[in-house]
């Protein structure tokens, strides 16, 4: 099984703002995100799972929160821990995490690819995306959109891939 890392973020890591996006609405963002998860299970944290703008995906959903009677929606199943979640989809080709900032930072050393989405501009922030060293994670795509009238800011799409290196 492959983990994947999806997430966007601003210059200063910044990836969460009181739940919120800290940055406006960024529509090919949302369309990337999509398109790169389609037919693949997710795994988030408590907090994701709370926010007014919950991702999810069509063939299931993982929510890690330690309450185990926590209530959630149809189509999202609780595990205990982020291993519990991997272990459910160990026969998955692909396993995306989506956040939140401590559920990366615990992904972060099992991870295979990350998606990245780089917002050009500096954000005040709550949650943040974990540092990586490139002698873990190589560069293996980028493509750069300038502003546009959809889109307030610059941005990114990053892709880093595991090296052999560790």
């Amino acid at each position: 099984m492959q983990i994947s890392l999806i997430s966007a973020m601003s210059e200063n890591r910044a990836i969460g703002l009181k739940g919120r996006l800290p940055w406006p609405h960024l529509p090919n963002d949302w369309a990337n995100f999509f398109k790169v998860t389609k037919g693949c299970r997710m795994i988030m944290g408590r907090k994701s799972y709370d926010t007014p703008d919950r991702l999810a995906s069509e063939v299931g959903n993982f929510v890690i929160t330690r309450q185990e009677d926590y209530a959630l929606e149809e189509g999202f199943t609780r595990a205990g821990s982020l291993e519990e979640a991997l272990e459910a989809c160990k026969n998955d080709k692909e396993v995306f995490v989506i956040g939140g900032a401590e559920i990366y930072r615990q992904a972060l050393p099992l991870a295979d690819i990350i998606h990245l989405t780089v917002v050009h501009g500096t954000f005040e922030g709550d949650a943040f995306f974990p540092a990586f060293s490139e002698s873990e994670f190589k560069l293996k795509s980028r493509q750069d959109f300038p502003t546009d009238e959809q889109h307030a800011y610059a941005y990114s799409f990053l892709v880093y891939e595991k090296t052999n290196n560790q």
